[in-house]
């Protein structure tokens, strides 16, 4: 198809003033409703005027005349053309000319703005293993799955997650000889970064063999916070490269510490100091793992569960946690018999590694160790999923812990409530259309309109019952909510069972109000 054509007037050259664009014959306008570096970027693109560098006050190339064409527009930064991205459709805004929007581009051609550091680049200079482009993961619970952080003119720097995917990842796994990539993170998932955010958009095909050749919007440009740093799972280590660095790359911790002791062992009959050292650590280790304690509860016997491992406390993830294992917790701590067992960070958000997953306990455990799991540090879950528990020992149950997830008993349930994650929409048409609402922390929320698309809507669509997702509104379309705005950032692959499944930030960190309510709209069965 012929794309539509784009134009900046009443700027000093070409590649800078008022965005306006043709349609149907006629040039009009683009409100600045959600308009960010992203979108500026594909105009800039678009008219082979490379990469935007600012985005200018309103007003700075004046005031525009005849139709609004585009409002609310949100690109991902691929499109080839501004009317490739997502927006309200032709002629549909709510805004007046003093919200045109200009951008102004450096004026290179796309290739020389977008290209990554060449291999001269990432072979030369080389300082202590770092040159720009190079990669490492971070607070994951091996060195093959973490945040990722790049190096760039002397820092290391994070990665932001608007189009972060599995091709991305990856590349990430490739370059740091961690094997294939299993998952790819978002919302920083493995923990808030800090100094600079490096790249952003960044869009591998996969065969790349650094992410700094991927596509992304140039160094240092993006239009993302700390709460949206990417992170990685991969297989593990690239066997065939172990060997020249095994001392600088942790296994696991006691191979780390198995290959320190090697590498100062003098190869005497005695061990050197060193290796008694070692060995005292290992043995140390050992005693503190499977520690259990509760965190977060205004009480020793009831909050968030918490395990140690290899001198690490990290939290348990709720799927498959029901009573059984709450009574061994309890058990194990001295708190006498479960009253409740808790999901979905009831007890708040922990921090750190997620140790367990799908904990399946008999009841008649004396650790919590001792049950089944996946094995530590495998998991499929985020700090939302946090378990907990309620002891009889000094424990008041409020009624918000009386059910767990699906409306199943959770061992005590003095009368029926929604359980945590309920939704519902408001002030639709029928009931699979308005306003999303969840129940969390004992009542009704709402939630941002930030990054929300069709395939959260699709995962709110099937929790209720309804048919297939066919709009994913912002700004309040189904009117404002009121309470506490309870998910920001989320960024649901479309499959989980729930709207709290899907990667999201803390329900206390966001940037959001009532006027940026998300709703949905579902067909009905």
């Amino acid at each position: 198809p012929v794309l539509p054509e784009i134009r900046l007037a009443n700027g000093p050259s070409r590649c800078q003033g008022r965005v306006e664009i043709l349609y149907n014959g006629s040039w009009g306008t683009v409100c600045d409703d959600d308009w960010d570096i992203v979108d500026a970027n594909v105009v800039c693109r678009q008219l082979g005027c490379g990469h935007a560098i600012t985005l200018p006050a309103a007003m700075t190339f004046g005031q525009g005349s005849g139709p609004i064409f585009l409002d609310n527009v949100d690109c991902k930064g691929r499109e080839a053309a501004l009317s490739e991205c997502w927006s309200h459709g032709w002629g549909i805004h709510n805004c007046y000319h003093y919200e045109d929007v200009a951008v102004v581009c450096n004026e290179l051609s796309p290739t020389q703005a977008s290209e990554g550091p060449t291999s001269r680049t990432l072979t030369s200079s080389v300082q202590d293993g770092e040159s720009d482009g190079s990669i490492r993961l971070v607070s994951g619970t091996d060195t093959c799955q973490g945040r990722v952080e790049i190096f760039y003119h002397g820092n290391w720097g994070t990665v932001c997650d608007d189009d972060w995917g599995l091709s991305d990842a990856s590349v990430v796994c490739k370059q740091v000889g961690c094997g294939q990539a299993l998952d790819y993170k978002s919302n920083a998932y493995f923990g808030y970064g800090t100094g600079r955010i490096l790249l952003d958009n960044v869009n591998c095909d996969g065969s790349e063999p650094f992410l700094s050749a991927c596509y992304s919007l140039g160094w240092g440009i993006h239009n993302c916070g700390h709460h949206e740093d990417a992170g990685v799972i991969c297989t593990g280590l690239d066997r065939s490269t172990i060997t020249s660095f095994t001392t600088s790359v942790a296994l696991d911790y006691e191979e780390t510490l198995t290959a320190t002791a090697t590498a100062v062992t003098d190869g005497g009959d005695q061990p050197s100091q060193a290796t008694e050292v070692v060995t005292t650590a290992l043995l140390t280790v050992e005693q503190q793992s499977g520690g259990v304690r509760l965190a977060n509860g205004n009480g020793s016997c009831r909050g968030r569960v918490e395990v140690r491992h290899h001198g690490t406390w990290g939290t348990v993830c709720d799927d498959d946690w029901d009573f059984p294992d709450a009574q061994v917790v309890c058990r194990q701590l001295g708190c006498g018999a479960a009253l409740a067992a808790t999901v979905l960070g009831s007890f708040g958000y922990g921090s750190g590694p997620i140790l367990l997953d799908n904990v399946g306990c008999g009841g008649g455990e004396a650790r919590l160790a001792d049950c089944f799991h996946l094995g530590w540090g495998q998991h499929n879950c985020g700090h939302h999923e946090d378990a907990g528990v309620i002891c009889r020992v000094g424990a008041t149950v409020p009624g918000r812990w009386q059910a767990g997830r699906g409306g199943r008993s959770a061992g005590w349930a003095p009368h029926p409530i929604p359980f945590p994650g309920s939704l519902r929409l408001v002030n639709g048409s029928h009931r699979c259309e308005g306003r999303v609402e969840m129940f969390y922390l004992s009542q009704w929320g709402t939630v941002c309109d930030d990054a929300w698309d069709l395939r959260d809507a699709k995962v709110v669509c099937r929790q209720l019952g309804c048919g297939h997702a066919v709009g994913a509104w912002g700004e309040a379309r189904y009117g404002q909510g009121t309470g506490y705005i309870f998910l920001d950032n989320l960024k649901c692959k479309g499959h989980e069972p729930s709207l709290l499944r899907c990667s999201h930030i803390r329900w206390d960190v966001h940037n959001c109000d009532h006027s940026e309510d998300a709703g949905a709209a579902c067909s009905i069965l």
